[in-house]
């Protein structure tokens, strides 16, 4: 599928220079008629019929066999679940805590990490080890400045994949390298990565891994995966269980336990047919476009003595999330701006403080233009 296709199926792309993937990407038309087709099926056969479960299953195994293979990781590796924050939090609150244990985050976390580890801080009086990174340091400096601050108190590593604030890539195969050598599981949000950039499990070899559906998939939201190393798969019992009615003899506890409560088929099925258009188009494809698009943006920004790049430029550790910051506007009244007199929709975030703007496959060189000639004379009014 080529960029027109795609945009021929995302009616947003009609009227608005959409650059907010990285929040909730725009859902294709496909998605919501496969979504509107199983609800209909759903209602035809009856929710608690022999024959709607069955193909509710179906769905689920599809669902499974396709995340699986997006991310190079065995089905009985994935489960399915209503969002990244779901999975850490399964994670996260299915080992054991003491107060002699430590956490280890980074500052630049999404509130899906450092909520959950400062409720450990309260609950169990866990110390939160935040590593201070900067939104422009290189693999090297992340790798060291992680790596050094692990001590024998270290439980677990959990870190974003990619930086939701700046779109800096985390070195996470590195990282999941030396700690293991320290005996400490690594725990990722991948809440930017699924669908933006190409994912191999065996490679970066973490122990888990949770991602969403709803943003660089561009499928509906309450979907998502948590991939969980086999050898952990025993180890982690959430305190939200269904455990209860399994025998603690049980040869093999299931995955799915650590969801939360049961997925709607429906959303399922859409989930399942964003993954199946990604596959379409290619993740190598889409990651390729993606961050061209986002260097067209980071080159036309740094030749402008107004408009301030706030996200790193290294080829290695760049992705399709740009942060830029104007002199004369507050973040925040950019946005708006942008949405009201220019129909650009992004965010702001903190930490660097800036607007965030995500390029996606379905986004084009001639946005991408406007856009910096919009920033430009904003910048200069």
């Amino acid at each position: 599928m080529n960029v027109q296709q795609l945009r021929n199926i995302l009616p947003v792309t009609n009227d608005t220079i959409y650059m907010n993937t990285g929040w909730a990407g725009p859902t294709p038309q496909t998605v919501i008629k496969r979504i509107s087709e199983t609800l209909e099926q759903e209602a035809c056969l009856g929710p608690t019929s022999n024959n709607w479960l069955e193909v509710a299953r179906d769905i689920r195994d599809e669902a499974i066999s396709l995340v699986a293979r997006e991310l190079n990781a065995s089905t009985d590796e994935i489960t399915l679940t209503h969002s990244t924050r779901e999975g850490l939090n399964a994670i996260i609150f299915g080992m054991s805590w003491t107060n002699s244990d430590e956490i280890l985050i980074c500052d630049l976390e999404h509130p899906a990490l450092t909520t959950p580890a400062s409720v450990l801080n309260e609950r169990y009086g866990v110390n939160v080890n935040s590593v201070a990174i900067g939104a422009t340091d290189t693999p090297s400096e992340i790798v060291q400045k992680v790596t050094s601050a692990i001590t024998n108190k270290t439980k677990l590593v959990a870190l974003s994949h990619i930086q939701y604030t700046c779109g800096l890539v985390m070195p996470i195969k590195e990282i999941a390298e030396e700690s293991h050598k320290m005996n400490v599981p690594v725990l990722v949000d991948g809440a930017q990565t699924l669908g933006q950039i190409k994912l191999d499990m065996k490679d970066l070899d973490c122990d888990y891994y949770a991602a969403p559906g709803q943003k660089w998939l561009m499928g509906p939201v309450a979907t998502g995966v948590l991939y969980v190393r086999k050898d952990h798969k025993q180890i982690t019992e959430p305190i939200f269980s269904s455990n209860k009615i399994y025998s603690r003899n049980y040869p093999e506890l299931p995955l799915s336990r650590l969801a939360m409560t049961s997925n709607n088929p429906a959303l399922i099925a859409g989930f399942a047919e964003s993954l199946k258009l990604t596959d379409s188009i290619g993740i190598s494809t889409i990651e390729k476009r993606t961050l061209n698009l986002a260097n067209v943006l980071r080159r036309n920004t740094s030749t402008s003595n107004k408009v301030n790049l706030l996200s790193t430029d290294s080829p290695e550790s760049a992705c399709g999330l740009v942060t830029i910051g104007l002199d004369n506007l507050a973040p925040d009244k950019l946005v708006e701006i942008l949405q009201n007199e220019f129909t650009v929709v992004a965010r702001t975030v903190k930490g660097p403080d800036g607007v965030r703007f995500s390029t996606h496959y379905f986004n084009t060189e001639e946005e991408v233009e406007k856009l910096s000639a919009i920033l430009e004379n904003l910048a200069n009014r």
